[in-house]
């Protein structure tokens, strides 16, 4: 019963320092970026850009390549059919 009730307390208090170091750290500049977009084409052939950074990124540079990535394959003839931008 004490090794449970220290389980829940350690478990407990990793959560909160967790949690305090995340807030700290995206008050620094530490991010986290996701992009997904899916296209497909009038054969129903999908594909899917996505990028993804965490820490300190440079996020217009990340955004110019997913936009190239989807730029490529709409010139190919895909049609953007989702896009999540987090």
């Amino acid at each position: 019963m004490k090794k449970l009730l220290s389980f829940t307390l350690l478990v407990a208090l990793l959560a909160v320092l967790y949690s305090q170091f995340v807030e700290l750290a995206y008050k620094f500049g530490f991010a986290e970026l996701k992009m997904v977009a899916v296209l497909e084409n009038s054969e129903k052939m999908k594909v899917k850009c996505d990028a993804y950074a965490l820490g300190f990124f440079d996020e217009i540079k990340l955004q110019n390549k997913f936009q190239k990535c989807i730029n490529d394959y709409q010139n190919e003839g895909y049609k953007v059919i989702s896009r999540h931008d987090a």
